[in-house]
């Protein structure tokens, strides 16, 4: 038997999950000591049962990733059979390898802890690059989400839509989304000036005349790679501009910096609590289908 388990930033979606698989649903009892520290408490006898934990990662990074271990180990403590950790958003794995001496891995380090407080199988949405799951010493699976938003762009964009990849590294999320939507896809140049630092994206001979311009990539921080193309592709003549991204982290008035850069909309899912005017889709389902497999 599988029951879920909801840490204090996992609330939503567990719910979600938990009545389209019928499964048994509670909420980790939890509390902050005077001193910040947090206290968990499991909510029944968990002994013999596959514990689904679901807890996403921001805000507050480093508080909710030891709430999710402390979680993990008070499982196997009570006799979990196998503890399942639904991740909906990776903190730190943007760091995934260094680039000067000295610098820490900091997803190696996140998933490996992970993997000692007791998770066995790891469950992410969209992480930054699916290879670094290979830190993890267990089961782990990336749910890809596109689908999710073909559903709903493929009924509002035309024929003429174009995807936008910011760089080689969205390239496969913009080529899959293209593929579900029916449409082509570039990717863009990225140049730093040497002198100032500042970056700017770029694709030569493009035609943009009346084009709906989907602009797709794992996370959206500051807005300032999707701002810089939105005007680059406004300039030449773009109909409507779409930013899509799995996880809104929305820091230094990012949607206020997009909008001023003349994105129409913004689409972001589920994966990190939303309080900006954007819409919200639900991953839910996408993750359901991979934990039909599991349990």
């Amino acid at each position: 038997m599988t029951i879920v388990l909801a840490l204090p930033a996992g609330t939503e979606i567990s719910k979600n999950i938990s009545k389209e698989l019928s499964l048994e649903h509670h909420i980790i009892t939890h509390k902050l000591f005077p001193d910040g520290e947090s206290y968990l408490r499991l909510p029944r006898n968990i002994k013999g049962q596959t514990v689904l934990l679901v807890q996403t990662t921001f805000p507050n990074q480093d508080k909710r990733l030891m709430e999710l271990i402390l979680a993990a180990d008070a499982c196997k403590e009570y006799g979990a059979n196998e503890v399942i950790a639904l991740i909906p958003y990776m903190a730190y794995s943007r760091q995934d390898k260094a680039f000067l001496e000295g610098e820490v891995v900091s997803i190696r380090a996140v998933l490996k802890s992970l993997r000692s407080a007791g998770i066995e199988t790891l469950i992410t949405v969209d992480i930054h690059k699916e290879e670094s799951l290979r830190y993890f010493d267990g089961k782990a699976i990336n749910v890809e989400p596109w689908q999710v938003f073909a559903n709903v762009l493929g009924s509002d964009v035309k024929e003429d839509a174009l995807v936008i990849a910011p760089d080689k590294g969205a390239e496969k999320r913009a080529a899959t989304l293209a593929r579900e939507i029916g449409v082509n896809y570039v990717v863009f140049s990225k140049y730093r000036d040497r002198i100032t630092g500042e970056i700017r994206h770029e694709y030569k001979d493009i035609k943009l005349e009346g084009k709906h311009v989907i602009i797709v990539d794992d996370i959206i921080s500051t807005g300032g790679t999707v701002a810089d193309i939105a005007k680059f592709v406004s300039e030449r003549g773009a109909k409507k501009v779409y930013a899509v991204a799995s996880h809104g982290l929305f820091v230094r008035n990012a949607v206020r910096r997009l909008r001023e850069s003349r994105v129409d909309e913004v689409y972001v899912l589920n994966t990190v609590p939303q309080k900006e005017n954007v819409k919200v889709l639900d991953v839910s389902p996408a993750v359901v289908n991979v934990l039909k497999e599991l349990i």
